[in-house]
């Protein structure tokens, strides 16, 4: 009981402050320069595997080596998976102009990893052989499972159709897939980009032994498959400008004005709490003008309009130089040299800002 009331007393509290803060918070998107910023003369992209899954020698029982043999044949599969979904995706992308899923001899590896990498004059070779500016590469692919068994009493029809508990056994799958990529410039002998993705994928079942219990897992393939598309396609996405949330602040207190376009905005009117924002900027007092310039450079900057943003946010710094106005300003300016970039990135990819965020 004292617990609960404590519990009401933080949460009085909290909205306590929330409803006096001077400022709230709002959500805006916003596009990032690409993680991956090739050279416009890269336009003839291969795709190569230069992972090699090991086989697992050593067992306790049958039952390990049922699914370690299981897995080699879903660890071929995942990195087809993998490849495609890179391949696929850069296909989205129309600066390329061939993109090749490479099988070559010349990569003769035993399971690479990220601190090993492919001589250069061998990445030159495959690059000359089959008329490609650069090389994507998965690096490493391996799934491993842990395995987990216990008895339990499970429920299973009898010959009278009835349900009944009997002796059985529940059966964990624990399955860690890693795939590591990297890019490979073979005339400028550079490695451009390299990354590691991992996901845990848990699959759980019973039966009235250990191998009926395995048997009645039936999508941890699918699963598996189906992350390690993904892998590969959100590893080609590193090429491409990325959706990110900024948080920006906006006053709400200050004037009547500010309070009466609180309220608008509680109603999705924007433009009309920008009205009174507006006419706040000629206040007799400094500190109003200030937060409604401030207020109408974050209005400006929802609207993508960056360089009005920028005018009234110059205008609110000069007005009250406080830790809010500057780390704005500053934040207003980064976001206008991304901006910048993230065009050139999609001028290059032939698509748009809203394309791109779909």
């Amino acid at each position: 009981m004292k617990h609960h009331y404590i519990t009401l007393c933080c949460l009085s509290i909290i909205l306590l402050l929330q409803g006096c803060s001077a400022t709230q918070q709002h959500v805006l998107s916003a596009l990032e320069p690409a993680s991956v910023d090739l050279a416009t003369n890269i336009t003839k992209i291969g795709i190569i595997n230069e992972s090699s899954g090991g086989a697992r020698s050593n067992y306790s029982n049958h039952l390990e080596q049922l699914l370690s043999q299981r897995d080699q044949h879903l660890e071929k599969e995942g990195v087809d998976a993998a490849m495609n979904g890179l391949f696929e995706e850069l296909q989205k992308d129309q600066r390329f102009e061939d993109i090749q899923l490479i099988t070559t001899s010349a990569i003769n590896t035993e399971g690479m990893t990220l601190t090993q990498r492919i001589p250069w004059q061998k990445i030159k070779e495959v690059c000359d052989n089959h008329g490609v500016d650069a090389i994507f590469s998965l690096a490493y692919y391996e799934a491993d499972t842990q395995l987990s068994l216990k008895k339990k009493k499970i429920e299973e029809q009898n010959m009278m159709r009835q349900m009944v508990k009997m002796p059985g056994h529940e059966i964990t799958l624990e399955t860690l897939i890693e795939n590591g990529w990297r890019i490979y410039d073979p005339y400028n002998q550079e490695v451009i980009d390299e990354l590691v993705f991992n996901r845990q994928i848990t699959s759980k079942a019973q039966g009235t032994n250990p191998l009926y219990a395995l048997e009645s897992i039936t999508d941890r393939r699918d699963v598996i498959l189906e992350q390690s598309t993904e892998a590969g396609s959100n590893y080609g996405k590193r090429l491409l400008p990325q959706e990110r949330e900024l948080i920006r602040d906006y006053y709400v207190r200050g004037s009547k004005k500010f309070v009466a376009a609180k309220e608008l905005v509680a109603n999705g009117d924007w433009k009309a709490a920008a009205v009174l924002w507006r006419q706040e900027t000629t206040n007799d007092k400094l500190k109003v003008q200030a937060k409604a310039c401030y207020n109408m450079a974050f209005y400006n900057e929802m609207n993508g309009k960056y360089e009005l943003a920028m005018a009234w946010a110059e205008k609110a710094t000069d007005l009250s130089k406080t830790k809010a106005t500057n780390q704005y300003l500053n934040a207003l300016k980064e976001r206008i040299d991304q901006q910048a970039i993230v065009q050139q990135q999609l001028q290059r990819s032939h698509l748009s800002a809203s394309a791109a965020m779909e």
